[in-house]
């Protein structure tokens, strides 16, 4: 088993300094900070568990991109209310929605000695996933869909989200509609896409997709730039999530053209704002605090004892109709 004297002479730095990127000090150059993570993980080093950390609270660590919004807010809530049922701490990081901040993250939980990690993630990153699975203590991912279920996982399937969305509009009657896709990168996103378009182009839908952000003003620019350029040759607009749907809705509104009457708006994920917005966006509710909470229960088994393959649970969603989606 590797040592933290091991750690240190491979990334050619003192065991102090080790010590200092462990425990998340900030007097570290970031040169340093990414040799010393570099041996850690090759390495595979886990500081060993001392008499005194074996008999406090047990810790979770959670890793999330980003409190903007209310995706993850909503996550860690189910997550939180299992740990204080089970009278866990939690220990959350943030990573901004950088891959290299992620990694870090990571090994900065796991020298943490936690006793398990929930890791929400939708990103398609290999070398992370395989820190994960041979990781020696229970890891349960969220938002997280692959072919073959390698690791704990609980989501739901957006894949077939993608394809409920493009059906409800086509029998709307909706047959030109403009899709605000989110980052290819990112599984969830990536998946409701494909579903969306697997739907449309074998019912004859046509689907005209542009980039966009998360965030309202990136759902605000994408729609504006299109128009200006195409006109409207569309009659819905699928917005890959709320948010940027909110700002489709605020877009148009600005360019005085009515919603529902002219452009129809559907978002994704049912946020809270969402049934106040005027008019109230028509939407799929996805129950994120019961995401949170499976994760923390699968997580709680594992570290119950309870063995067997990796497993994903897949979530139910809904389509929430308001008033944003008009019938032609």
């Amino acid at each position: 088993m590797a040592s933290i004297k091991d750690v240190a002479k491979l990334a050619g730095v003192s065991i102090a300094t080790v010590s200092r990127v462990i425990n998340g000090y900030n007097n570290v150059s970031e040169e340093t900070r990414k040799r010393v993570i570099d041996a850690i993980r090759k390495l595979n080093y886990h500081p060993v568990y001392s008499v005194k950390s074996a008999v406090l609270k047990r810790t979770v660590g959670v890793l999330v991109p980003n409190f903007g919004g209310f995706h993850y807010n909503e996550i860690l809530t189910g997550i939180e209310k299992e740990a204080i049922k089970r009278d866990f701490t939690l220990m959350i990081s943030t990573t901004f929605h950088r891959t290299s901040l992620e990694l870090e993250r990571l090994e900065v939980l796991f020298s943490k000695r936690v006793d398990g990690i929930i890791v929400c993630s939708s990103k398609k990153d290999e070398e992370q996933l395989e820190r994960l699975i041979k990781s020696a203590i229970p890891v349960v991912v969220v938002d997280r869909e692959e072919p073959e279920v390698r690791i704990d996982n609980v989501g739901i399937d957006n894949y077939a989200a993608g394809r409920m969305c493009a059906k409800y509009l086509l029998e709307k009657g909706h047959k030109r509609v403009l899709l605000l896709r989110g980052r290819k990168d990112v599984y969830s996103f990536s998946d409701r896409e494909r579903g969306f378009i697997n739907y449309a182009t074998r019912h004859g839908m046509e689907v005209k997709a542009v980039s966009c952000g998360y965030f309202p003003e990136h759902g605000y620019q994408a729609v504006e730039k299109y128009l200006k350029k195409h006109g409207r040759d569309f009659t819905a607009v699928f917005a890959i999530n709320d948010l940027s749907a909110i700002g489709v809705m605020k877009a148009l509104h600005d360019l005085g053209i009515a919603v529902p009457d002219e452009i129809s708006v559907m978002g994704f994920d049912d946020d809270p704002i969402s049934s106040y917005t005027v008019p109230a966006l028509t939407t799929v509710r996805q129950p994120r605090e019961e995401i949170g909470r499976m994760a923390f229960a699968i997580l709680y088994e594992r570290l119950s004892g309870k063995k067997g393959v990796a497993r994903r649970v897949i979530l139910p969603v809904e389509i929430v109709e308001r008033d944003s989606v008009k019938q032609l």
